[in-house]
Order: structure tokens, then sequence, then C-alpha cells
């Protein structure tokens, strides 16, 4: 058994410090950047503008304002076309609080609802 030099473990130590530095820096930035989401809309709060968008088993509370986008493709439409049941996507930006707050909300296709 060849034994590991105190200089190897210790440049070892040091990449893999590194390395666990990038990743928080790469997490910190992506949670800077514009953010996606998309499932459908399972629950709406007008009173403090939160819809609650499902994916698979995992529920998101997306909040909005009124500089909130509400479009189906390139067109902006009414945010009453949005009703529970509706496939969405989502594109905004995680804010101090861990909340993803809304810059565009994107109805997905004629039809676009689970329901319809």
């Amino acid at each position: 058994m060849r034994k590991v030099s105190g200089s190897v473990l210790l440049a070892a130590l040091i990449v893999a410090g590194l390395a666990q530095r990038v990743a928080v820096a790469k997490e910190k930035k992506a949670s800077m950047s514009e953010s996606r989401w998309r499932g459908v809309i399972v629950r709406s709060n007008k009173d403090v503008m939160t819809l609650t968008v499902r994916k698979g088993n995992i529920e998101k509370i997306i909040h909005y304002d009124t500089s909130t986008k509400w479009t189906q493709g390139t067109k902006e439409i009414d945010s009453k076309e949005f009703k529970d049941g509706s496939r969405v996507i989502c594109l905004g930006k995680y804010n101090d609080k861990s909340e993803f707050m809304a810059t565009r909300i994107d109805l997905r296709g004629p039809g676009a609802g689970l329901f319809h």
C-alpha cells in the first residue's frame, strides 16, 4: 500500500473546497438570473396576487404584481384567461425571501387548460 503524502492530501482538500465554493457561487448566480417554472394552476388567490402551480407532485407558489405580463405566445392577454387547470410557464426571479416573483406568465396553447 502506498501512503498518501500530506501535501497531496492537502491539495485534494483545497481542490474540493474550491469546487464547493464554485458550486455555491453558480447556485447564487442562478437564483439571481431569470428562473422558470411550468405546470398546471391548481389555485389562485387574487387578494394576495399568487398562483399555485403544480408540476408533477410539486407545488410552487408564484407571486405576481401589476407589472407581470400575461401572455399566450407573443401576444398579451387578460389575466382573467388564466384559470385553475390551465397549463402555464412562469418566468421570473426569486426575491430575498426566496419567493418566485413572476415577470411573465404564459398560457400554453389553445385549450391549454387541463379540463378543456
